[in-house]
């Protein structure tokens, strides 16, 4: 994929959704608690997912500076325990959440950027956005149009 039609998925992901909802609107009217609902104990929540995501968008903005990321750092950070619901945690989250999409979108915009490990974010945050939206809903929540 070029770089432009990377940006334009981007942009359109976080605006109006690829697949599922905009990504700007996952974590839009959700309570603490609700982001660390799980259907199951052995589920994660949304706070898992969208953590899971951060993590792995940093990763790779990491790796295209040259940067290692250790198997123990992903051990220790791939779906971590979520902290408890607080409205400073759902905050801190969401403000994650956009500063996080504004970082890889620098990144892909820059020609000195290594492509080949940023391309692939997009597709892997499309299927956990997927995700959070089927735990909202198994919340109870209404869909995001």
């Amino acid at each position: 994929m070029d770089r432009t039609a990377l940006i334009r998925h981007w942009d359109e992901a976080w605006k109006d959704g690829l697949w599922a909802a905009p990504w700007s609107r996952v974590l839009d009217d959700l309570a603490p608690a609700q982001l660390v609902w799980r259907p199951q104990p052995q589920r994660h929540c949304i706070w898992q997912y969208v953590d899971h995501m951060l993590f792995w968008r940093d990763a790779a903005l990491r790796r295209t500076r040259g940067q290692d990321v250790s198997a123990e750092e992903q051990q220790h950070r791939n779906f971590a325990a979520p902290p408890e619901p607080s409205p400073s945690m759902a905050e801190e989250l969401r403000r994650r959440w956009r500063q996080s999409h504004e970082q890889v979108r620098a990144a892909i915009a820059d020609d000195g950027s290594d492509l080949a490990r940023l391309q692939y974010i997009a597709y892997h945050d499309s299927y956990h956005v997927g995700q959070i939206m089927l735990l909202r809903a198994l919340q109870g929540l209404p869909p995001i149009e």
